[in-house]
């Protein structure tokens, strides 16, 4: 009831803005997010980004987002006028993209928000997005710092988590986890959210039901097996490893390297029920860290940047980047001719290693790392040359070989 009458009052507030004259929203049947087959008018986009903020602030007044706040030593970005290009100015005035940012060895040479006016709330630097699969590539990063301040002995230290004990990641090396090769494909669905055996999204529970779920579990084989549910296995496990200094260790990432401009938040697990066998666990720090952030359009920038500074400067954390790209693997969805590839960026992607793309079709020999979220939060690194391209959108239907690939390739933007 609460959900629908808040519906009918964005309604209202659209119809106050002259949307309902115009165009009518799609609810999607009351989905939180837009699917990716989506393409939504501009109403539809001002209802779901009104969903996002409001599921936000829930999970705030519910006490399940873990914050990292700013510490006012916000990373200052040069800018130069905007570099002429309609199609981006096009996609900005009517299209999915509802941001676009073009770095160029430290200039900021397209900086492009959804036209003002279009939604109900514009976009502004202070819109928090979610990161979706582009979490999955900071939590990586937050592996490698945790490898370098000695919390983690290295990409290849041997699972020994208490929680985990008697389940199919306890005992393998943390590498089979970050490149998605753990062989838990016979325990996670193919939607890649929940466990067999569970009904509810793996985010609604603890990691100690997960754990409860997994007893007596085996990793079968260890082909790529691309799916979320791991990727908060891992979110956990750096909170297990760092124990009493994680938010010391999260601080210093977001902080004092990343130098965020706005707080970053994840969505804390749920609790749903609780447990005689590991009832020890039960609401504990490493049952309910997740992978997908909120974070600031700038930030994503911020963060992107760190990368490529740790790369090329060959830091502790830049030797785990530069060695989760020598032993990244083939990636199984590398599919550049398909119908409609043009619409994801792991299309074009050859290999995949520590939750990163790398080996970009038509990038031979060049130094690019990638990362992907739903329905385009995206980012795209030229370690060689220092360009960086981030999207953030409310769907797919743009061509990522137009806005991000050639842009990196030729350090140009679309006419």
């Amino acid at each position: 009831m609460k959900k629908l009458l808040g519906i009918i009052v964005l309604g209202l507030l659209l119809s106050g803005n002259g949307y309902a004259n115009k165009e009518k929203a799609n609810s999607h049947g009351g989905a939180l997010e837009l699917p990716e087959s989506a393409r939504p008018n501009d109403a539809t986009i001002s209802l779901f980004e009104w969903r996002k903020k409001n599921f936000i602030n829930d999970r705030r007044g519910q006490g399940r987002l873990y914050t990292v706040p700013p510490k006012g030593n916000a990373k200052k970005f040069t800018y130069e006028k905007n570099i002429s290009s309609s199609k981006v100015d096009n996609q900005l005035s009517e299209g999915y993209l509802l941001s676009y940012l073009f770095y160029d060895n430290g200039v900021i040479k397209y900086d492009g928000k959804a036209k003002k006016g279009r939604f109900k709330d514009d976009i502004t630097d202070k819109t928090l997005f979610y990161t979706h699969s582009t979490g999955k590539s900071i939590t990586s990063y937050i592996v490698g710092h945790a490898i370098c301040d000695g919390y983690i002995s290295s990409i290849d230290e041997i699972i020994d988590w208490p929680l985990m004990k008697n389940t199919l990641y306890h005992g393998q090396p943390l590498r089979n986890l970050l490149n998605m090769a753990a062989g838990d494909k016979h325990v996670v669905n193919e939607r890649s959210n929940r466990f067999m055996g569970s009904s509810e999204h793996h985010r609604d529970m603890g990691l100690d039901t997960i754990a409860l779920l997994l007893q007596d579990t085996k990793a079968k084989g260890n082909k790529v097996f691309y799916n979320n549910a791991l990727a908060d296995i891992i979110a956990n496990y750096i909170v297990f490893k760092s124990g009493k200094d994680y938010d010391k260790l999260m601080k210093k990432v977001f902080q004092d390297k990343i130098k965020i401009g706005n707080e970053i938040a994840y969505e804390k697990h749920g609790q749903t029920r609780k447990h005689k066998k590991i009832a020890k666990y039960n609401g504990s720090p490493q049952t309910l860290a997740s992978y997908s952030y909120y974070m600031t359009r700038l930030d994503f920038l911020r963060f992107a940047e760190a990368v490529m500074r740790d790369y090329q400067n060959k830091t502790c954390v830049g030797n785990y980047l530069r060695e989760s790209q020598q032993q990244a693997e083939k990636w199984f969805k590398y599919r550049p001719t398909k119908k409609n590839a043009q619409w994801y960026l792991h299309n074009y992607s050859k290999k995949y290693g520590s939750q990163f793309y790398f080996d970009f079709q038509g990038l031979k020999k060049r130094n690019i790392i990638g990362t992907e979220g739903y329905n385009g939060q995206n980012i795209l690194i030229d370690l060689d040359n220092s360009r960086i391209v981030v999207t953030n959108s409310a769907a797919t239907g743009w061509n990522v070989k137009t806005y991000m690939l050639n842009v990196i390739k030729k350090g140009k933007l679309p006419k």
